[in-house]
């Protein structure tokens, strides 16, 4: 996986570079039906064309993105110039779709990089343990190793063999228990390594369920307190339908998080793009942002002040007077979550969140400090 510290020098790095830069974000999660046939190709063309991007690059970016044509991503990161620039970026969560040609736009990336949360599960019963993450990006060198549903099989080499059972092939046996035992102690600290080198933050325990929640009572506090999901699986299942289930358990999981989120935000957030938008950028009071995927609306913005103006008739900023533009409600959203060191969450489907978010929210909402 790409050290952390190395996207942010990279980030570092094209935020410091003079334009004109392309940096654009490709939807091609495979899950989205928009993206069957890779169709975001056509959308990629038209964006390019609309933003002024130079026709040599756009062949050289598009060719790329027609190449991956099995990503193992949610959205791809390109940034490219005509000065021989060209990085990209697999991200393991959905963005808006957007393309510049201008100044880099690195906000969604560093986004991402900081606020998107690594999954990882633990795969186990008696014999054998396997552990997978999920993580919100993978360098471009790394998505080989990628499942298109983003999960990554981390190499697990325990200090001893994996217990079989011992003189007694009896699998209720006290022999055998205490092997398991035994084996379930080291396999803690070997999750407890894992867990803190890979990032995660939300850990599933997945196979048979007298099994996980013994290994559960094992696990060392740190890592317990990260458990989000205990399953049942069958490990003896074709490896693409063990992904799929633990895929399922992840999103149900992001379910289930994102719902907590909408609750505490009717017990006392903020709602609607302008009462939101005022509280995250005037008074700083905005620390989780939660916004639909599809969320419509243009703002003025104030590249002078970095500032969003809700008045969309206003052409001169209200702060110094400089001329402001007009930009989509979600890419202003972004740079302003960034900027301000605001989680953002973007919700997509159509389910209770996305009905509440909508219906009661207006499309977007906030947790506030106070």
């Amino acid at each position: 996986m790409a050290q952390t510290q190395e996207i942010r020098q990279a980030i570092d790095s094209m935020a410091g570079r003079g334009g004109p830069m392309l940096s654009a974000y490709v939807s091609v999660n495979a899950a989205i039906p928009e993206n069957q046939g890779q169709a975001y190709l056509v959308r990629l063309r038209d964006a390019m064309n609309d933003a002024g991007v130079p026709e040599g690059l756009q062949e050289r970016v598009r060719g790329f993105v027609e190449d991956e044509t099995h990503p193992g991503a949610r959205t791809l990161a390109v940034f490219a110039d005509e000065d021989g620039l060209f990085e990209f970026y697999r991200l393991q969560a959905d963005l808006p779709e957007s393309v510049r040609w201008g100044d880099p736009n690195v906000a969604p990336l560093a986004l991402v990089l900081e606020e998107y949360e690594a999954y990882g599960a633990a795969v186990l019963d008696g014999e054998r343990f396997r552990y997978f993450v999920v993580s919100p990006l993978v360098g471009g060198e790394e998505g080989g190793d990628t499942k298109a549903n983003g999960f990554r099989e981390v190499d697990v080499n325990p200090a001893e063999p994996y217990p079989r059972g011992g003189m007694d092939q009896e699998s209720s046996s006290r022999r055998t228990e205490a092997n398991v035992h035994k084996f379930y102690n080291q396999l803690g600290e070997l999750t407890r390594d894992l867990t803190l080198r890979e990032g995660v933050k939300r850990l599933i325990l997945a196979g048979p369920r007298e099994r996980t929640a013994e290994f559960r009572g094992l696990l060392p506090n740190e890592v317990k307190d990260r458990v989000v999901a205990e399953e049942p699986v069958d490990l003896g299942a074709p490896e693409g339908e063990l992904l799929d289930r633990l895929e399922e358990i992840r999103e149900r999981a992001e379910h289930e998080r994102e719902g907590e989120l909408l609750a505490r935000i009717q017990e006392g957030g903020v709602r609607g793009p302008e009462e939101t938008i005022k509280a995250l950028q005037e008074e700083n009071r905005v620390y989780h942002l939660a916004a639909l995927w599809d969320l419509e609306g243009e703002v003025r913005w104030s590249d002078a002040d970095g500032l969003a103006i809700m008045d969309i008739t206003q052409e001169k900023s209200p702060f110094s007077g400089e001329p402001t533009r007009v930009r989509p409600l979600t890419d202003v959203l972004v740079d302003l979550a960034s900027a301000r060191g605001a989680r953002l969450d973007f919700m997509r489907g159509e389910n209770e969140n996305t009905d509440t978010l909508r219906d009661e929210f207006g499309g977007l909402a906030g947790l506030t400090r106070f």
